[in-house]
């Protein structure tokens, strides 16, 4: 059986597109990622390998789920049986992955990222601003293969600008590039059809990896003005309600 397009050109889905094709902000440019993967990847997959085609399927998947508004326009996935879950938690389907965003689905909750707070789009924005040279995803290892497709995986990309986030606290915080390589590592295993079509997607990886290091010239931004059990300001509130009662 041929290979589809999406098993063998990493831009494939971006090429030869119906007109039909409904995308958030028109088909995307992806060269700076490109420039930035070829420059820096640590891996050299030979055409045709499980490892390249594996490479090509998620890179392709990338690009429909965060920029093409139908899921049912999604060449990469068995939507009737797609979902998409990170370390175990929520389960998405097509439609609310779409609603979520792919980064808001990977990054969730936490003292440093509030997923609740931030739309698909201005987290698309922030971390396009921030990793300006491109946010380049590459596989490393292939484990097992279809239809259960276990690999690791690495994400890289260079501080150059800014980094823009509210937390869990809901106060909006501004940290200053570090200009040097941001990479976090992970897992994953994907189910796949007998068309190589994505139909159960599960990423494993620790999101506390990405924000030690956009962090890194000032670790405490995401914890200033939050008020701690303990702190003075909880100490002077407490007091000041006892006062008047």
């Amino acid at each position: 059986m041929a290979l589809p397009a999406y098993a063998v050109d990493p831009d494939a889905v971006l090429k030869n597109v119906p007109e039909d094709v409904k995308w958030r902000t028109g088909i995307p440019n992806y060269a700076k990622a490109h420039n930035f993967f070829q420059k820096h990847k640590t891996t050299n997959h030979k055409t045709g390998s499980l490892e390249d085609i594996v490479q090509n399927l998620v890179k392709n998947w990338e690009k429909e789920a965060s920029h093409k508004t139908d899921p049912r326009q999604w060449d990469t996935v068995d939507l009737d049986n797609y979902q998409f879950s990170c370390n175990g938690l929520n389960k998405y389907n097509g439609q609310e992955m779409l609603t979520k965003g792919t980064y808001n689905a990977l990054l969730g909750e936490s003292m440093y990222y509030s997923a609740s707070s931030i739309s698909f789009e201005d987290s698309h924005d922030a971390f396009r601003n921030t990793l300006g040279d491109g946010f380049a995803w590459e596989l490393l290892e292939v484990f097992s293969g279809p239809p259960h497709v276990t690999f690791t995986w690495r994400h890289f990309g260079t501080m150059t600008n800014e980094f823009k986030c509210t937390g869990l606290s809901g106060i909006p915080y501004n940290v200053k590039p570090s200009n040097k390589m941001v990479e976090i590592f992970g897992m994953c295993k994907a189910t796949v059809n007998d068309q190589l079509k994505i139909q159960d997607l599960q990423v494993f990886y620790d999101p506390n990896q990405l924000f030690v290091q956009l962090l890194e010239t000032c670790p405490h931004a995401a914890f200033i003005g939050m008020k701690l059990p303990g702190s003075a300001n909880e100490d002077q509130s407490s007091a000041a309600t006892e006062k008047s009662n």
